[in-house]
């Protein structure tokens, strides 16, 4: 006997002839499905009732069940049977000309069938071998079609609810983007306001004043520095809250590299620079060599003040 099998295997016999159910007991004994020593291995029941109280009482391994009781005939034997014992392999014992009912059987749920008369220790022992790892076999089926069962439901959860998270997550990015929209929207026409209030104060506040000091002055080195500061002033009004590549530029220079770069783009010579901010042309000359390694002009031939004017959109 396998060791997948119980070690005192429990047979139940439903049959209500005597001669057969000991001519069963007999076989059961040579097949090898039982050990000596211990409890009475075959049980017996004459009728469907009386079976199912001792399948109740003995739990037994497996059920030989024959098909033509007094209380019972045919399928409803069998479906009474696997009612009152879902969880232990049957099989049916049937008459000669009973094949096509013994057939019907295995389709209810029955493991095996075996016509009186026509069968020996052997084939017995065999169909309850063969019917006890038949069962175990469904039962292992049946729990990994649970758990794939199992495991699909909670996929089908899981996918419910990360959709659901998704349109969440989609609903709020919608929200965010519109009102990012708005935001940046209004910011662009406070900007706007802004930016023309400032050129309107300048040109009213400033230039006026701007103007009057270029005519009361008389000194060109000063004159420069007034149109320096009224062109610098011009050009940071009209582009107030814009940040153009001169502007990040700036932030790589020094204060008088700006100023340098800035009179460049006004068209001031080294020489006029020089005066305009009381440094020597040779001290211009390094400042603008600072500036063009610095855009990544050392080895171009690229007019720098082009490049600065271009720089500032």
């Amino acid at each position: 006997m396998s060791e997948n099998f119980p070690r005192a295997l429990s047979v139940l016999v439903i049959e209500d002839d005597a001669g057969d159910f000991g001519l069963i007991r007999v076989h059961v004994q040579l097949s090898g499905l039982v050990q000596g020593g211990g409890k009475e291995p075959v049980i017996w029941a004459k009728t469907l009732a009386d079976g199912i109280i001792a399948a109740r009482n003995n739990k037994p391994d497996v059920v030989l069940l024959d098909l033509s009781l007094p209380d019972s005939a045919g399928l409803d034997t069998v479906q009474a049977m696997r009612a009152a014992l879902p969880g232990v392999p049957i099989v049916v014992l049937t008459g000669h000309d009973d094949n096509a009912l013994a057939d019907a059987a295995l389709q209810a749920g029955t493991q095996d069938y075996l016509v009186k008369g026509q069968f020996d220790h052997d084939a017995l022992g065999r169909a309850v071998r063969h019917a006890l790892v038949r069962h175990a076999l469904e039962l292992r089926l049946k729990e990994s079609e649970k758990i794939l069962l199992d495991s699909r439901n909670h996929l089908k959860e899981q996918v419910v609810k990360m959709t659901s998270q998704l349109k969440e997550l989609r609903d709020e990015f919608e929200d965010v983007n519109t009102t990012l929209k708005v935001l940046l929207k209004n910011r662009d026409t406070d900007k706007s306001a802004t930016q023309n209030a400032l050129v309107r104060e300048m040109s009213q506040e400033v230039a006026p004043f701007l103007l009057k000091l270029k005519k009361s002055v008389r000194d060109r080195k000063q004159i420069r520095l007034l149109s320096v500061l009224d062109n610098n002033l011009q050009q940071l009004a009209s582009s107030y809250g814009n940040t153009s590549a001169y502007t990040l530029l700036s932030w790589q220079l020094t204060p008088v590299e700006i100023q340098v770069a800035s009179m460049i783009k006004q068209g001031l010579s080294t020489k006029d620079i020089a005066t305009a901010l009381s440094l020597s042309p040779e001290t211009i000359s390094v400042h603008r060599k600072h500036i063009r390694k610095k855009l990544g002009l050392n080895s171009k031939a690229v007019n720098l003040r082009s490049h600065l004017t271009s720089l500032s959109g």
